[in-house]
């Protein structure tokens, strides 16, 4: 105790190793949240960068179950000092001063000053002891833990035993709830949760808008297979395998396809197929006497629900630019072309053999033209609007489904999302559809 000028005590000693307690505190707390926040990748390039302090931040979040016992450690021994060191400091500084500005009994001072001095030790303790270093360490991450991961080490590693003890204990009771503790902390993210990176990325700017639809349809792929890029059956282009190569060209001329795929009878039983440069390297005169069997190149078949990441690696690494797509069954389904899957990749673009419709077009009125093999995230894509979930693969398959019959060029439907009208169909297949929208979609194209 220390006499002051104004004739009570002040207790310099305790409010000195108070103010201490609450920077340590501070440290803890910043140096917890700067271990939660920091990015790995970041400082593993700083460390390669030959920052040493890098290699002491990565080595705590390596081991980071033990270094967040550490700080809880740290913060719950400051907490407890500041509440016996600076509440009884404080409180004595507010009796005081109420004894000698007021006549007061020893009651009410007491009660006044105790009230008044945890309200301040409580204060500072949130505000500087708490909220403010993390604030900082959530802002600058990389930064507070390369200042703070070595003293923060140094202190775990001299109370490691007491701490490992601790954290022992507590995930013993976290297992008693049936929860597995973890060591550290997951790094790796699915593709939704990149995706939401990505679009928050992209909100801040800090990523361009055809980057970020670029880093989108990447990650977008993995969710995608085989059917949902493939061409259906009764879309394939194909002949027969007896049929002479004048007639393969002709067919080939006719679709601007190719790649013409050549079958032994009907689809279900393929020989492979026919590139039109084969066909222009055959002898003059030899069109109207080889067939197209003969000069058939084997063709890649892949099972409809096979992922499209990995059938674009195997379709590149094996050169090959079409597959079939079968089902469980054996059965063809329908034909993927790698343009197809790059297509899914950065988006639909037009080589010299396309010329069919859009597969959306937004009409003068704010309607749709659309195709019936639209996917539903297409179509999200393309008018902002989520189909219900269903069975359905297609929107084809959504209004068959709300017809509850295979509808005819005319028939409409009404559902939640809008009224779709049929406008054309391949034989019992929706060929294309009118859509007016009964919810808001994009407001521009």
């Amino acid at each position: 105790m220390i006499a002051a000028e104004s004739g009570f005590d002040v207790n310099w000693y305790s409010l000195g190793f108070a103010a201490v307690l609450l920077a340590l505190n501070a440290f803890f707390v910043a140096a917890e949240f700067a271990l939660l926040a920091s990015r790995r990748s970041r400082l593993k390039q700083l460390a390669a960068e030959g920052d040493k302090r890098a290699n002491q931040a990565l080595a705590g979040i390596r081991e980071l179950t033990l270094m967040l016992a550490g700080a809880q450690l740290g913060i719950t021994m400051c907490s407890l000092g500041l509440g016996a060191l600076a509440e009884p400091a404080v409180s004595a500084i507010i009796e005081g001063l109420l004894g000698e500005l007021f006549t007061l009994s020893e009651t009410v001072q007491h009660l006044i000053g105790f009230t008044l001095g945890m309200s301040i030790v409580v204060f500072l303790h949130m505000v500087v002891g708490e909220m403010a270093p993390k604030s900082w360490a959530i802002s600058h991450p990389e930064e507070s833990a390369l200042r703070l991961a070595r003293p923060f080490r140094i202190f775990v590693g001299t109370f490691r035993p007491i701490i490992w003890l601790l954290n022992w204990m507590a995930n013993l009771v976290v297992k008693l709830v049936g929860v597995e503790p973890s060591d550290d902390r997951a790094m790796a993210h699915s593709p939704t949760e990149l995706l939401l990176l990505i679009e928050e990325s992209a909100g801040h700017g800090g990523i361009a808008a055809q980057e970020h639809e670029l880093l989108a349809r990447s990650l977008e792929l993995s969710g995608l297979t085989a059917a949902d890029a493939m061409t259906v059956r009764r879309d394939m282009v194909s002949v027969p395998g007896d049929v002479l190569v004048a007639d393969l060209a002709a067919e080939a001329h006719r679709t601007g396809r190719t790649r013409i795929v050549v079958h032994e009878g009907d689809l279900d039983h393929v020989l492979g197929f026919v590139h039109v440069k084969d066909v222009l390297r055959l002898p003059d005169g030899s069109w109207s006497t080889t067939s197209a069997a003969s000069v058939s190149r084997p063709i890649m078949v892949t099972p409809e629900h096979h992922g499209l990441e990995d059938l674009l690696l195997e379709m590149r690494t094996g050169r090959h630019h079409i597959a079939l797509v079968v089902d469980e069954r054996g059965i063809v389904v329908g034909l993927v072309t790698l343009e197809d899957l790059i297509e899914e990749l950065i988006g639909d673009f037009d080589d010299e053999s396309d010329g069919r419709l859009d597969e959306c077009e937004k009409l003068d009125d704010g309607s749709y033209r659309v195709s019936g093999t639209l996917r539903p995230d297409e179509f999200e894509d393309y008018t902002g609007v989520k189909l219900p979930e269903g069975e359905w693969q297609t929107l084809a398959g959504y209004v068959i489904a709300a017809l509850d019959e295979i509808p005819t060029a005319g028939d409409r439907v009404k559902t939640e999302v809008g009224t779709f009208e049929v406008l054309a169909m391949d034989g019992y297949a929706i060929d294309s559809l009118h859509i007016r929208l009964a919810v808001p979609g994009h407001t521009s194209d």
